[in-house]
C-alpha cells in the first residue's frame, strides 16, 4: 500500500465531522489554519546548540512531516559496516527504528493548542526530539511507558491505520528496545510543558577525552569498521587512521581542527584526505562551509 492509498483510506475514515484532524492530515498548507503544524529540523556542529549547519521547517501535514523529518535524520546519520566473507552488514550510529518512532510520537502526541514546533535536532553524538505538551495531566506516572493515554485520540487512531504506527501504546518500549539493540543510550523525559527524547552514542561520555589526537573513540574508530576494509587490501598509515577516527567522532570537523589534533600541517591533512578519497573510504557531502564528512 503506497502513500496515496493510505491517505485515501484515511479520508474515508474521517469524512464525518472532521475539523482540525482533517486539516493536519489532508490540507496542503496546514499552517494556514493551525499555527502549531510545522516541524523544525536542525543540524548542529558538535554537541552544543551553537553552530547551526542546516535548518529546515516543513509543513506537509502529519504524514508528510514525519517522512521529511525521518529522511532528514537518515541523510545525516553515519553508518559503519563490517565485512565478513562476501557479506556486508551495516550499523547506523543511531537506530532508524528508534528515531522514527520518536518522531511519530512527537507529531501525534504534541499539544496543538500550544505555540512552538516539534523540534528534530541532529548533533554529532545526539539526536534530540521534543514536542510542546507533556503528559496528559490525568496520566498515572507509574504507568509511563506501559499504558496508552493519547492526548489526540483521533490522530492516534488514524495514525494506527497507517504503516507509521504499528501498535498504539508501545512507542516508549520500542524506542528503548531499538536503542539497546544498537548500543545507544536513550533519555526519555516528560515535563509539564514538553516531552523530550534524546538518543546518544554509547560512548558519548568519552568525548572530552578526544584531545590532541592522543585518544580516540573505540566504537566509531579504526577498530569499528576501518580494519574491515584493511582486510580486503586497503592499507592505511597512522595519520589516515587518526583522520578517520576523528571524522567518525565528529563528521563536521574542519581541516584546521584535524591539523591541531593530529599535529601535522593542514597541507599534510589535505594530502591524506585526498588519499582516503582515492581509497574509497571518505567522501565530502555538500559544500565546504556547510557540508560534512562521510566515512564510506
Amino acid at each position: 500500500m503506497d502513500k496515496k492509498d493510505i491517505l485515501r483510506n484515511l479520508r474515508v475514515l474521517t469524512e464525518d465531522g472532521m475539523t482540525n484532524a482533517g486539516i493536519l492530515f489532508f490540507a496542503k498548507n496546514p499552517y494556514k489554519y493551525i499555527f502549531a503544524s510545522r516541524v523544525r529540523c536542525v543540524l548542529f556542529k558538535g554537541n552544543e546548540r551553537v553552530d547551526i549547519l542546516d535548518k529546515k521547517e516543513v509543513d506537509k501535514g502529519i504524514i508528510g512531516n514525519i517522512e521529511f523529518a525521518f529522511n532528514y535524520l537518515k541523510e545525516h546519520v553515519p553508518v559503519r559496516f563490517e565485512i565478513k566473507g562476501l557479506k556486508r552488514k551495516e550499523y547506523p550510529k543511531f537506530p532508524e527504528d528508534a528515531y522514527r518512532e520518536a518522531i511519530v510520537n512527537a507529531v501525534i502526541h504534541r499539544d496543538y493548542y500550544e505555540s512552538g514546533e516539534v523540534a528534530v535536532e541532529k548533533f554529532s553524538d545526539i539526536i534530540a526530539i521534543n514536542n510542546p505538551g507533556g503528559l496528559v495531566p490525568s496520566f498515572p506516572l507509574e504507568e509511563f511507558g506501559k499504558l496508552s493515554w493519547p492526548r489526540n485520540r483521533l490522530l492516534a487512531d488514524l495514525m494506527s491505520k497507517t504503516i507509521f504506527m504499528e501498535r498504539v501504546g508501545t512507542g516508549i518500549r520500542r524506542i528503548r528496545k531499538f536503542c539497546k539493540e544498537n548500543n545507544n543510550k536513550v533519555e526519555i523525559k516528560p515535563t509539564p510543558t514538553h516531552f523530550f527524547v534524546k538518543i546518544k552514542t554509547f560512548d558519548y561520555e568519552l568525548q572530552d577525552r578526544i584531545q590532541n589526537g592522543s585518544q580516540y573513540r573505540v566504537n566509531y574508530g579504526v577498530n569499528y569498521g576501518v580494519n574491515d576494509r584493511a582486510k580486503v587490501g586497503v592499507k592505511l598509515n597512522e595519520t589516515q587512521k587518526k583522520i578517520l577516527n576523528l571524522i567518525m567522532a565528529d563528521e563536521n570537523i574542519t581541516g584546521k581542527e584535524l591539523s591541531e589534533k593530529i599535529g601535522i600541517s593542514i597541507n599534510g591533512i589535505e594530502k591524506n584526505i585526498a588519499k582516503l578519497k582515492e581509497k574509497g573510504l571518505l567522501k565530502r557531502i555538500g559544500p565546504d562551509k556547510t557540508g560534512y564528512w562521510k566515512v564510506l
